[in-house]
């Protein structure tokens, strides 16, 4: 499985596992088989159930076009609405993230979906398929033309703080009572704080610090939010590593 390294607006470089290609396959033909299913129970209501009749076709093909607009902007929605995530990603555990780490805009998910139509649905989605095959970074070709990939939420993260990833023998512990937390915690607190950086989630991150806080007995006066946690993060590290 390709690792991808994502360099957030923070300076901290977070490796993911890309999603495999069987993911991505099997959440596409879960989200087809959610639309497929809401277009046979819709057209069933409106013209068997309630028997709804068109005076003419254009009509018809008016309330046709309507009905389908779910259908037809399922992905954008879903991927826009919830951070890169669609029902069948949902199950899957993946997510679409920006490489540059930053979060995704809604022109990069409406670029992706246009990209569909050559990616997914002409050939069959071997242009999609042969992208994530070949590419460096797993990318069919609307991850290119936006800087955007799809990983795995499954996978163990490593976040490495730049001016500190390289802890040396003369590295000076600012926070001792870190060693309160357990190696346990310090998943728990890598895990939150990827998830914050790229849902660019400030409240979970204040709720991250206040629990450190409170189970370290931490009293944070002199750094901002991610120096806080990646320091906390490094002595752990450092005194754990002895």
């Amino acid at each position: 499985m390709t690792e991808i390294t994502i360099n957030t607006a923070q300076n901290v470089a977070i490796n993911f596992k890309a999603a495999s290609l069987g993911e991505r396959i099997l959440a596409f033909a879960i989200d087809e088989a959610i639309k497929i299913a809401y277009a046979i129970a819709i057209f069933y209501l409106m013209f068997d159930f309630f028997k709804i009749k068109m005076n003419d076709r254009w009509e018809e093909g008016v309330l046709s076009f309507v009905i389908m607009i779910p259908y037809i902007f399922y992905t954008l929605f879903f991927e826009s609405w919830t951070n890169g995530q669609t029902p069948g990603k949902m199950v899957f555990k993946i997510r679409v993230v920006k490489i540059e780490g930053y979060q995704a805009r809604f022109s990069d998910y409406f670029s992706r979906w246009i990209c569909r139509l050559v990616d997914i649905f002409i050939m069959l989605g071997l242009p999609a398929i042969l992208g994530i095959i070949f590419s460096k970074k797993s990318q069919r070709l609307g991850d290119m033309v936006t800087d955007t990939t799809v990983i795995s939420l499954k996978s163990n993260v490593r976040l490495n703080h730049r001016f500190l990833d390289d802890l040396s023998n003369e590295y000076v512990v600012s926070f001792p009572t870190v060693l309160r937390l357990s190696d346990h915690d310090m998943n728990i607190i890598k895990k939150a704080y990827n998830t914050a950086i790229l849902q660019n989630d400030t409240l979970m991150i204040d709720k991250l610090i206040s629990k450190i806080e409170e189970v370290t007995t931490i009293k944070n006066q002199h750094l901002n939010q991610h120096q806080f946690i990646q320091t906390v993060i490094n002595d752990f590290n450092h005194l754990t590593s002895k």
